[in-house]
């Protein structure tokens, strides 16, 4: 979430972060809070607006690649580490460098990343907003870059696999119960089922609920899997990601282990 941090600071962070583990970091760049309207007031009181985010992503991007224009007031300001350490210690660029991907759910993100030539990544766990449509524009307007000359996207989307359905349905209703709280400026604290169901919702609150667990995909495996299949053709991405749900860590791993079951892949 880039509007609460201060770009040279994640460009320390990240390229730290890659001369630990190269070529295995992924730096996504989202504009929304994260967080309750306090919060997200308090973290971004000496920072830009969200209006500004595209000009905070290309500064993020000058530190990372040393890169910023002969007339930039930046210009002599390094991040470190990155290309101009190795320079000054008369070393070899590191070889790799963080996948920097534009985050989003809106129209907004996907001409974003469209413009920079970036990979797009859509959150659609966290609101309904037209993704067929996102993605289409992020391809139609895709301007090739250096790191990336054709576009490349992935979708997220919350799940919970069991062998029964209806207890599928019983773990998504913690992460519903967990968005309401966040709503009412509450902790996000994930309660067992057997509490949201005993929770005496209003209508309004009982309809947050409803549409929070109707998004995650839950089910058997063979039916998530199917949602998984129908999501990808619907959106032709790149990547899937699954954003595991459910109550508690037994739950969550066991939707791991019964899709990659199906999928015929490791879980060890």
């Amino acid at each position: 979430m880039l509007p609460n941090h201060v770009p040279l600071v994640v460009a320390e962070q990240i390229g730290m972060l890659n001369a630990l583990a190269p070529g295995r970091i992924d730096l996504r760049l989202g504009r929304a809070p994260g967080t309750d309207g306090a919060t997200a007031a308090d973290l971004r009181r000496h920072h830009t607006a969200n209006n500004e985010f595209p000009e905070q992503v290309a500064e993020l991007l000058g530190f990372l690649e040393n890169d910023f224009p002969h007339d930039h007031p930046y210009r002599n300001v390094p991040a470190v580490p990155g290309p101009w350490q190795a320079e000054q210690n008369r070393v070899p660029r590191s070889e790799t460098s963080a996948d920097t991907w534009i985050l989003g759910s809106s129209i907004y993100s996907a001409q974003l990343a469209a413009r920079l030539g970036r990979p797009y990544a859509f959150a659609l766990q966290f609101g309904s907003a037209d993704v067929l449509n996102a993605m289409r524009i992020y391809r139609e307007n895709f301007q090739p870059s250096q790191p990336l000359n054709e576009p490349y996207s992935l979708v997220s989307i919350g799940a919970v696999a069991n062998e029964d359905r209806v207890e599928a349905r019983r773990q998504s209703t913690s992460t519903a119960m967990a968005m309401l709280r966040m709503f009412q400026r509450k902790s996000f604290a994930l309660l067992p089922p057997e509490e949201v169901e005993a929770f005496q919702a209003t209508v309004h609150e009982r309809a947050v609920i409803e549409e929070y667990t109707d998004r995650v995909l839950h089910g058997t495996a063979a039916e998530v899997a199917e949602g998984l299949e129908e999501l990808h053709e619907q959106t032709g991405v790149d990547e899937v990601m699954l954003v595991v749900q459910g109550y508690s860590r037994r739950a969550q791993a066991r939707t791991v282990e019964l899709i990659a079951d199906h999928y015929g892949m490791p879980t060890n």
